[in-house]
């Protein structure tokens, strides 16, 4: 009975503070502060406290996007042209390293091998600090991987092209092996 009524008491906290507190207070559960209609928004979900993050959400939409382009697997390619859309939600520290344990795989491909390729870019990403004027513990981002998903730019024949920003802050990093 007390696990129970502890259970409901920080569930009411939780919805009772607005999300900057929560994700404060919840450091341990990436994207838990996110309500699950929020599953179609990239970017970064977590408050700028009124920082600018675009220059630094498209450099750091290139280094994931280089990363990810030698661990796409080769059944993404002809003849099989696999496809799926990965989506992972992970926090970044003011130092720019990724929050040990703060990364979720929110949407699975139906591939483990996408899932995979799409995780390592994140992971092995080594990226630059945060803002000098963001003051808070980290950010919080989610990123879409998508593999031969519409007419999203190749990343493997056009690297070089700006990140499609879906809105000031949102990422969606698609790979098309016709392209």
């Amino acid at each position: 009975m007390r696990f129970f009524v502890s259970i409901f008491a920080v569930g009411v906290f939780l919805i009772s503070v607005s999300v900057q507190a929560q994700a404060a207070s919840a450091p341990d559960t990436p994207c838990a502060a996110q309500p699950s209609a929020s599953a179609d928004k990239d970017g970064i979900l977590s408050d700028t406290a009124g920082v600018d993050f675009k220059p630094y959400i498209q450099r750091m939409f290139r280094i994931v996007q280089s990363n990810w382009k030698p661990l796409i697997p080769k059944e993404a390619n002809p003849p099989v042209n696999k496809s799926g859309v990965v989506v992972i939600c992970f926090r970044i520290l003011p130092s720019g390293r990724l929050l040990e344990g703060g990364m979720v795989l929110e949407g699975r491909s139906g591939d483990s091998a996408l899932d995979r390729a799409a995780w390592g870019a994140i992971q092995t990403a080594v990226l630059p600090p945060l803002p000098a004027d963001f003051k808070g513990p980290y950010i919080e981002v989610r990123f879409r991987f998508q593999y031969n998903v519409g007419n999203k730019p190749s990343i493997a024949r056009k690297a070089s092209k700006a990140p499609n920003l879906l809105g000031p802050v949102g990422i969606t990093l698609g790979y098309d092996s016709k392209l």
